[in-house]
């Protein structure tokens, strides 16, 4: 993944969980996170993303 706080952070995540979810269309996602520290607010952050484009988001925790 992209370098933390420049690359990648929560508002990339959301935008990127956004516009998959828009190129989705309603639809079905499994999203899961790894032991990292920031792991879990990322994952919330993309789901968030997701479920505001319509999409049924499953969080299945760790993967």
């Amino acid at each position: 993944r992209g370098e933390l706080g420049k690359e990648l952070n929560p508002e990339i995540a959301y935008r990127i969980g956004r516009a998959y979810g828009t190129f989705l269309k309603p639809g079905k996602i499994v999203v899961g996170g790894d032991v990292r520290l920031t792991s879990e607010e990322l994952k919330m952050s993309l789901a968030n993303g997701l479920r505001d484009a319509g999409t049924d988001v499953v969080d299945i925790g760790l993967s």
